[in-house]
């Protein structure tokens, strides 16, 4: 019987608490969607924290926590809010996965590597310094691998699937070259309108998600 009980744990990915939490932060992911900054980057690019309850999940539990609250938020807002007729909310969960998934695979790995270095008595100050260029390195490669995923998919997927709706490629490019006159064509567009979006998106989401955690960790989670 233990036997079985053992097995039956290990299978099971997450625990009944951590699955109550990570339903609370997909509610509140969600919630905070719909409270946005009142400017709009490009007249469409929206700045707004509902990423943040993903970044802690993900360092709490691991990536796949994180990716499935960017799941739920983005097809709760997909089915009873949406302004984009989906493309919107399936750009924003492929492109935050790209952070999430390898930020809280390398948060977990540096999690493991500290504890075996706690269980050896290794000098604390050394752990401390070498934990803290490890979290910039776990924070710029999913900022990098965001960044990348949102030009390879807006450029080819995303951005075709918007002028589709509205009014085609010429009318975004010209709705986007009001905010960024040097916008000329969809390649500017990404490089020019886009990529600095994701980049400081991509540092917002490190520097708050990283120390709401830490404020969070072992108070609530």
């Amino acid at each position: 019987m233990k036997t079985n009980a053992v097995t039956n744990q290990k299978a099971t990915i997450f625990s009944t608490k951590q699955m109550v939490l990570i339903s609370l932060f997909a509610a509140l992911s969600y919630v905070l969607m719909l409270f946005k900054l009142p400017y709009k980057h490009l007249g469409f690019l929206e700045f707004e924290f509902s990423d943040i309850p993903a970044v802690i999940a993900a360092l709490q539990f691991g990536p796949l926590a994180g990716v499935i609250i960017e799941l739920i938020k983005n097809l709760v807002k997909a089915v009873t809010a949406t302004t984009t007729g989906g493309v919107g909310e399936l750009a924003n969960f492929l492109i935050s996965s790209a952070y999430i998934l390898p930020v809280g695979l390398l948060y977990k790995l540096k999690t493991a590597k500290n504890s075996s270095r706690e269980k050896t008595n290794l000098n604390n100050n050394k752990v401390k310094s070498s934990s803290y260029l490890y979290l910039i390195f776990v924070f710029s490669i999913g900022t990098i691998a965001m960044v990348v995923t949102g030009a390879v998919l807006n450029y080819f997927v995303m951005l075709p699937l918007y002028a589709k709706l509205f009014g085609g490629m010429e009318s975004v490019i010209g709705f986007a070259a009001a905010g960024v006159p040097a916008i000329k064509d969809l390649a500017s567009l990404v490089i020019i309108g886009i990529t600095p979006y994701n980049i400081v998106k991509g540092i917002a989401m490190s520097i708050i998600g990283y120390y709401t955690y830490r404020l969070l960790k072992g108070r609530l989670i």
